[in-house]
């Protein structure tokens, strides 16, 4: 078995498996990596298990420490030239069915995963190619997945907004000697003392398990980490984030969405960015920030907003002689 296959047979587990301990995934998806003899970075693990999520194929809560498998959808991808995309829950059945229907009549583009050195492969994307969106209803069916006209912008109407959590006890103990506080200007947590100034926080709890509290006013609130960083952000208006639309005809209102990898999306929003192309983000190997293409600017503008970001609208490339744009 290939590498490229790496990313199928762990979908094919959890589909089969259904939900289990975010903890033991991440073992598990280290151990698969030595048994297939994959050299993973550190981390590595991690954002498999973040970029699957993002990719509508399982969903996690790390706070639980649980993992699921999401249901079967087969969906549209905004303004994408009628192509669908089918995510959730990859069993063998349904793994069946795509194959039978790609022999028969189902137009299918298998695109595979070609992750950088040091990544774990994640499943190949299955995209669907269609004229008539109705056909998409009787695909589902056969496939045994639901179909939602645009995931991607179903998702926008239910963007969370960034907001402080419940009030939450301070530091406090043995877990003082763990305490860091984040450094917008660094783009990190560091060690500190004392939480005597206003910030975002993070600390290891009686269990061990990392804190991430947001102090205000001298009084502490729960919040999850990448929310926290997106208040502190704000606290400093400071933006991460910039949308620059497509060059093509009749494309202005679609765009490539820039997010600094400082400020990683709450895991919602980064789905919903992610199901405009049914791809991970790209990055650039010297570049500090995460790419999302197919982003309609309404979506970018919900997701700036629902963070409390300014979105910068980058200028439009223009075509240059020999049809190239700059």
């Amino acid at each position: 078995m290939s590498s490229t296959e790496f990313g199928g047979a762990l979908l094919r587990w959890l589909s089969e498996s259904r939900s289990g301990k975010a903890s033991a995934l991440r073992d598990g998806v280290r151990g698969q990596a030595r048994a297939w003899g994959l050299e993973l970075k550190e981390y590595a693990d991690w954002d498999w298990m973040r970029q699957v999520a993002a990719l509508g194929f399982i969903d996690v809560d790390l706070r639980a420490d649980r993992w699921s498998v999401a249901p079967p959808v087969l969906t549209r991808l905004p303004h994408a030239d009628g192509l669908a995309v089918l995510t959730g829950a990859r069993t063998a059945q349904i793994s069946k069915r795509v194959e039978e229907a790609a022999q028969k009549w189902m137009e299918l583009i298998t695109v595979p995963h070609r992750p950088a050195t040091g990544e774990a492969p994640l499943p190949d994307a299955l995209l669907f190619q269609y004229e008539n969106p109705r056909i998409l209803q009787e695909a589902a069916q056969f496939l045994g997945a639901r179909y939602v006209p645009c995931a991607a912008l179903q998702l926008m109407e239910l963007l969370p907004q960034a907001a402080l959590g419940a009030e939450s006890a301070p530091p406090g103990g043995s877990t003082a000697d763990t305490l860091e506080k984040y450094e917008l200007r660094l783009q990190r947590f560091v060690p500190v003392a004392r939480d005597d100034e206003d910030g975002l926080y993070r600390w290891r709890g009686a269990d061990y398990a990392r804190v991430t509290r947001v102090r205000r006013n001298g009084v502490f609130h729960a919040v999850e980490r990448e929310t926290g960083i997106y208040l502190e952000l704000a606290r400093h208006r400071t933006s991460a984030m910039r949308w620059r639309p497509e060059s093509g005809k009749g494309r202005a209102g679609i765009g490539r969405l820039f997010v600094d990898r400082y400020a990683p999306l709450p895991a919602l929003h980064e789905r919903a960015v992610v199901l405009c192309s049914a791809f991970p983000p790209s990055t650039a190997k010297q570049a500090q920030t995460r790419a999302y293409d197919n982003v309609p600017r309404a979506l970018a503008e919900a997701v700036a907003a629902s963070l409390q970001q300014n979105l910068e609208t980058m200028p439009r490339r223009v075509a240059a002689a020999g049809g190239r744009v700059k």
